[in-house]
């Protein structure tokens, strides 16, 4: 005959076992948030934003040129994750990491049916995040001319990360939830085995 748990069994499982459960909880969350504090190094972002418009030899805008610059943004951004880009990035700023490595740290994205690019970098100094976006808008500003020979780009934004900028990663309190919750599932699984 299979045995089934009802209800008051399941909690007096939990009562039986609530020390053990406890103690997993507070030692996962504590883990968690050391491992937060002491072994996460803080991630800052700064962000840059790329106007692509119609020609600056156009004397009028029509929906036709804004639709040409809609498609070409998808090309753009190829282009700025580029080694085309990041190889003058990196010469130019004199960075001691690779491209790849570079790359892995930026992101380019835009809204649907935006003509705004957004080039978010990441980096553990917020003012070389800062730098890094600045630089990688001007370089690219300047590729795409000599690339695709349009005249079509421009920064709306340069990168700012202000006067105390806040890490985006890692997130403490996140962080340590998570430890929690896998404390909590992992003691209610010992327990009821």
């Amino acid at each position: 005959m299979e045995e089934t748990l009802n209800l008051e069994d399941i909690f007096e499982v939990i009562k039986k076992n609530l020390t053990m459960i406890s103690s997993l909880i507070l030692i996962f969350g504590a883990v968690a948030a050391f491992a937060t504090a002491f072994l996460m190094t803080p991630q800052y972002e700064a962000n840059t934003q790329i106007l692509v418009s119609q020609s600056e030899n156009a004397e009028a805008v029509d929906n036709q040129d804004i639709q040409a610059s809609l498609q070409l943004i998808n090309t753009y951004r190829d282009i700025i994750q580029s080694p085309t880009v990041l190889d003058d990035v990196v010469d130019n700023l004199g960075l001691e990491q690779s491209t790849t490595s570079l790359a892995n740290n930026i992101t380019v994205n835009n809204q649907d049916q935006s003509q705004v690019i957004t080039v978010t970098v990441s980096n553990e100094y917020p003012q070389d995040a800062e730098i890094i976006a600045n630089e990688v808008g001007a370089v690219f500003q300047e590729k795409v001319t000599e690339v695709m020979n349009v005249d079509n780009v421009s920064i709306l934004a340069t990168a700012d990360v202000g006067e105390n900028p806040s890490p985006v990663s890692p997130q403490p309190l996140i962080n340590i939830a998570i430890g929690l919750i896998l404390g909590a599932l992992l003691g209610l699984g010992i327990a009821f085995l």
